[in-house]
């Protein structure tokens, strides 16, 4: 502010002033009222105008004007320089890379030693840098250019002094920056810019962006959307797009580009089999392509069934069987095939077999044909002896150990009274097969307390909660002996008194793992009870339907279920970018790994030291960052504590990444913020003057210079010379 501004000094302001105006006023029109017989017209208009002057006088002085003004000093500002640190600044044009472009500039500005400016490199932050020698070290390689968040820190930052002119240096190729979205504030540096490279407008064909189906099924079509765009005098060019899989390529389609060099094309896959399936998108590289590197990108889908396929055999009808079953059959994520055993392959019937309703157990067609197409295998209260599965058995174990789920539920044809002791079922069951046996009486399963986290048995927000829970549910009636827990199980439910030989409780759910697959005992063969609320208690139904989906989903590695999940910020990056890395690591009982040292490496990996090393917080909170492979291809990231892998995640690396997809020069926000500032916009590197004549003073304030113009003596005076005026002619004129 650098006018004149009035104030009141009087105490209360504006409301103080009006009440005394309307007060005073009112006294006017009383020395109005009195002067109302006087008959001659001059002497009547003298007495009411010097009554009227020295009452306005009277309350000019009682309200105090003030006039007030900021003053400001134009001082030597701080000059900043904003260096792009993006990959992008690495690509050549006629006259070379913009990298060294950017070098000489720098080398020829360190010439002028009457600036020292401070220095920031950007891209996917914001970082200082030292201005010696910064020629010589300039090697860029962030995988995002972020402009506004660079403005705005430096703006934001508070500096030792003032700035008075921001540098930025950048070849502008970020398409979501807007200048109103920087915060000047209200007396804003000047603000230059030098758009290396926008004297050279490049000609290039890329792959902008990929849109790939977050899941993936198995023969079921999924949708791969590629943008692409076109710049330069490859805009009138065929563009055209290869899908390959497997090196090999399955698809090829030509763009059509609309006015701008724009266009989409929809690439539709089917994959065949479960895991992660990597495809790879490219545009066959012109002669005049000056970018190759943005022409190749990768989609990494996960595929998986679209449907769970679980094979449920029992040994006969039961209210156990029915309720599992029922359920699975309503849960629309489930493919199930179930059989109930009522006819052995050894029955002796007099009719024909292709004349009787009952069929024999297809073991064959079950355990050898279409063994790998289950997600789970669930015995229940089976008997294998009578079905000739004997030879069956290590192919379950086998299926098991390559990845496979296996739950067996108790009953009379179940564990050692189903005669599975010494077979390779037992081999990969978390528990160990004595003498048959089996426990009578109801009893309420009690939860593990130091497993009262898993999500098998969670039935409750926290621990406590849980095993009141558990205490409410319906009681269970008997369950199968077993002579012993086997190392590396985990017992989640457990007998409240029955004990074995060994003093430990007798468990009633028991999971574990068998190689590279998951494992569940079920002693007990009455959950179905818990389909029905407790006679002193509303807890039922919903815990059932509950605890036998995180069953089957626990089984088949849901990873939301896994103890220990991390994850990265993008699902690609570009060769040596920015990559941030987050999670939440649990132990075994789900606790959290509290204070743990976690080393983290990609894999395949170039060098076997880890990329990382961090510890978690008290909850088990884990975050990082790291830089990407300097190779293209698909990635995993381990985690693990004590060299125990704990976690993993997938990520690609391309050759370009989002950095290079899009490289239009578009220096027409740039523009506008260096017109709204007062300062110059500069296409290229060529016309760029010295350091020296892009500094800028900037303005500081000064103080405050304030005056009372009516509280000198003279105005007083004046005052005292128009209320004596008046009171003299009142008194001459016959007026009281």
């Amino acid at each position: 502010m650098t006018d004149w501004q009035w104030q009141l000094g009087v105490w209360g302001g504006n409301t103080t002033a009006w009440v005394l105006g309307l007060a005073l006023f009112a006294l006017w029109l009383v020395e109005l009222r009195s002067i109302r017989g006087e008959s001659d017209r001059r002497r009547k208009f003298t007495l009411g105008a010097l009554g009227g002057l020295g009452i306005l006088a009277v309350y000019l002085l009682a309200v105090q004007i003030t006039l007030v003004r900021e003053t400001f000093e134009d001082v030597a500002g701080g000059t900043v320089i904003l260096l792009d640190s993006s990959r992008s600044m690495t690509l050549s044009g006629k006259d070379g890379p913009r990298r060294d472009a950017v070098s000489a500039l720098i080398d020829d500005w360190q010439d002028d030693d009457r600036v020292s400016p401070v220095v920031y490199l950007f891209g996917s932050s914001v970082r200082a840098a030292v201005w010696d020698g910064l020629g010589e070290r300039y090697e860029p390689s962030d995988d995002e250019t972020r402009l506004r968040n660079a403005l705005n820190y430096v703006l934001g930052k508070g500096l030792d002094r003032e700035i008075g002119s921001v540098i930025v240096i950048t070849d502008a190729a970020d398409a979501g920056f807007r200048a109103e979205t920087v915060a000047l504030g209200q007396i804003p540096p000047v603000i230059h810019s030098v758009v290396v490279g926008g004297d050279d407008p490049l000609d290039d064909q890329a792959i902008v962006s990929l849109h790939a189906d977050a899941a993936a099924y198995v023969g079921v079509p999924a949708i791969i959307r590629v943008d692409v765009r076109a710049v330069g005098d490859l805009r009138s060019a065929e563009l055209r797009v290869q899908l390959w899989h497997e090196s090999r390529l399955e698809q090829e389609m030509v763009a059509e580009l609309d006015q701008d060099g724009r266009g989409i094309l929809t690439f539709e896959v089917t994959p065949q089999r479960t895991g992660r399936s990597l495809y790879r998108l490219l545009i066959p590289a012109a002669s005049n392509d000056e970018v190759s590197q943005n022409n190749d990108r990768a989609a990494l889908l996960r595929v998986g069934r679209e449907r769970l396929r679980a094979l449920l055999v029992a040994g006969r009808p039961s209210w156990d069987v029915r309720f599992l079953r029922d359920f699975l059959k309503r849960d629309g994520s489930v493919d199930l095939v179930s059989f109930f055993i009522l006819r052995a392959a050894a029955d002796l019937t007099a009719a024909p077999t292709d004349e009787l309703a009952l069929i024999p157990f297809p073991t064959d067609e079950l355990f050898r044909e279409h063994l790998g197409s289950f997600d789970v295998i669930i015995f229940q209260n089976f008997d294998y002896a009578p079905y000739e599965m004997q030879s069956y058995l290590p192919r379950i174990k086998e299926y098991v150990q390559r990845g496979g789920s296996f739950l067996m539920i108790g009953g009379d044809r179940s564990f050692a009274e189903g005669r599975y002791a010494g077979t390779a079922i037992e081999q990969i069951l978390p528990v160990k097969l004595g003498a048959p046996g089996v426990l009578k009486g109801s009893y309420r399963a009690e939860v593990s307390k130091a497993l009262a986290r898993h999500p098998i048995v969670a039935l409750g927000p926290d621990p406590a909660l849980t095993r009141q829970t558990w205490r409410a549910l319906p009681a269970l009636y008997g369950a199968n002996m077993v002579s012993g827990v086997k190392d590396g199980a985990q017992v989640l439910l457990q007998h409240p008194r029955a004990r074995l030989r060994g003093g430990a409780r007798v468990p009633i759910l028991v999971v574990g793992e068998a190689g590279r697959g998951r494992v569940a005992a079920m002693t007990a063969d009455a959950s179905w009870r818990w389909r029905f609320a407790a006679d002193d208690s509303t807890v039922g139904s919903d815990e059932y339907e509950l605890f036998w989906d995180r069953m089957i989903r626990w089984l088949t590695h849901d990873p939301l279920l896994e103890p220990a999940r991390i994850s990265t910020d993008r699902a690609r990056y570009g060769l040596g970018g920015e990559l941030v890395i987050s999670g939440k690591l649990r132990d075994d009982n789900y606790r959290p790994m509290d204070k743990a040292r976690v080393e983290i490496q990609f894999q395949p990996a170039a060098q076997q030291d880890a990329v990382a090393v961090v510890e978690t917080d008290e909850d088990g909170l884990l975050q990082a960052t790291v830089r990407a492979p300097a190779e293209p291809g698909a990635y995993e990231i381990v985690a693990s504590v004590e060299n125990e892998d704990v976690a993993r995640e997938v990520f690609i690396v391309e050759q370009s990444g989002d950095e290079l997809a899009e490289l239009e020069v578009a220096p027409s926000e740039l523009e506008a913020l260096a017109t709204k500032t007062g300062g110059r916009l500069f296409m290229g590197v060529e016309d760029v003057p010295a350091l020296s004549e892009l500094a800028a003073t900037t303005r500081r304030a000064a103080g405050l210079t304030s005056k009372q113009p009516l509280t000198n003596p003279w105005y007083i005076a004046v005052i005292v010379l128009l209320l004596g005026a008046t009171w003299v002619l009142r008194r001459r004129w016959g007026r009281r």
